[in-house]
């Protein structure tokens, strides 16, 4: 409880504007070490509510330190079975603890924080230690692109992306090679496991490339049409031209559009392919069928031969693009598709693990035991063991 009562002074310090310097330091290696505590904080959107949470907290400080961890881990683990079990049974405690419970109820965020902190203390080791964890980093600015000719460059990972406007150059206007260099008509930037990359078009057209994706496109579009073609992940933001449709071309589907935004996941690995509308309007059609036009707002996803068209929070899709993970109630199936390419790291499940729903976010741009952590605290029997770069998981 030390720890606990630690960050909560340290955060009542920092909402006040009165933490020092070398506490802020403290304090950013306490959220650092624990992802979820810094998600749990996030949660307080005003420094009234955060203040509010403390003054309550502090209510309970000269409650003896067991009683008061048995009272936030009685609360915590209710509200966990409640969520996952959708239970409509209501407790029953001693009279002198409802008190206590009474305050957690009225800052649940605050003893969410406390009753995390409890729990991985008291919870015992079931897996493997993951000494390899470290080398799992995240992804990075990672792609190569190939000519039509045979010439293949090897791009910097110093640079967000490329530009196609005048000459062949990188996002911030270092020339790779010039007009006259450039002999091929049709190009291809690959972008590998592990990696992402951005390259605008000559018609001013920005595309973000996920992990493990590829955007055929030409040098140069002509005069009446803007045709590319995606395989993997893509968010685009189509430059307007009421005169040249844009169109993009994936496994399954033909998207066409005159300028909007939007994000298309074709894997050819996945019997789904989505196209995500986040703005404009596009027209998306698959061989002999009947075009659907989709709106902002709403998802086309293609799937056993069929498109359908359906309302989604966008935002889960496009969190990528904007350096973030979002799952919402997803499958661990298809998480781990996605970690699996942005870490490049090969991840086997049980079967009984296939459907096992995640909920959560976590920062593109953490390590890979940041996400195992996520993970164990979906399900703390959740074990796993690390072989080189193949972590396989069981329960």
């Amino acid at each position: 409880m030390q720890q606990i009562d630690q960050i909560v002074s340290l955060l009542k310090h920092k909402v006040q504007g009165t933490l020092s310097p070398e506490n802020e330091t403290v304090l950013e290696k306490m959220l650092l070490d624990h992802p979820r505590l810094q998600e749990i904080v996030q949660e307080f959107d005003s420094t009234e509510k955060m203040l509010n949470a403390v003054s309550d907290y502090q209510q309970v400080l000269n409650v003896h330190t067991q009683e008061r961890e048995e009272v936030l881990l009685d609360d915590i683990l209710i509200k966990v079975r409640q969520q996952r079990h959708d239970s409509a049974v209501t407790p029953i405690y001693p009279v002198r603890r409802r008190r206590y419970l009474y305050i957690a109820a009225s800052c649940f965020l605050m003893f969410l924080l406390a009753g995390y902190l409890i729990l991985e203390q008291q919870k015992p080791t079931k897996y493997l230690p993951h000494t390899k964890i470290s080398d799992f980093n995240p992804g990075k600015k990672r792609a190569f692109l190939e000519m039509d000719d045979g010439k293949k460059l090897v791009l910097s990972d110093a640079h967000d992306g490329i530009s196609m406007m005048e000459a062949l150059q990188y996002s911030d206007g270092t020339v790779i090679a010039d007009e006259q260099e450039i002999a091929a008509k049709l190009m291809t930037l690959t972008v590998p496991r592990g990696g992402e990359y951005q390259v605008v078009l000559s018609d001013g057209t920005k595309v973000w490339l996920n992990a493990d994706s590829k955007l055929s496109y030409p040098k140069s579009f002509e005069k009446d049409q803007r045709e590319v073609t995606l395989i993997g992940e893509a968010y685009f933001e189509v430059s307007s031209d009421k005169n040249r449709p844009f169109i993009v071309h994936t496994k399954n589907q033909t998207v066409e559009v005159l300028g909007t935004h939007f994000n298309i996941a074709a894997y050819l690995d996945e019997s789904v392919s989505l196209v995500s509308l986040v703005e404009g309007k596009i027209r998306v059609s698959h061989e002999n069928q009947p075009p659907h036009i989709v709106m902002p707002g709403q998802q086309a996803a293609f799937m056993d031969g069929q498109i359908q068209v359906y309302p989604v929070n966008v935002a889960e899709f496009t969190a990528w693009k904007n350096g973030e993970f979002i799952f919402n109630n997803e499958p661990l199936a298809t998480v781990m598709q996605k970690l699996a390419r942005w870490y490049d790291v090969e991840l086997v499940l049980e079967n009984k693990l296939e459907n096992m729903k995640i909920w959560g976010s976590i920062a593109r741009s953490s390590r890979f035991s940041h996400v195992l952590q996520l993970i164990k605290m979906t399900d703390e029997d959740i074990h796993y063991k690390i072989e080189g770069r193949r972590v396989t998981f069981m329960k």
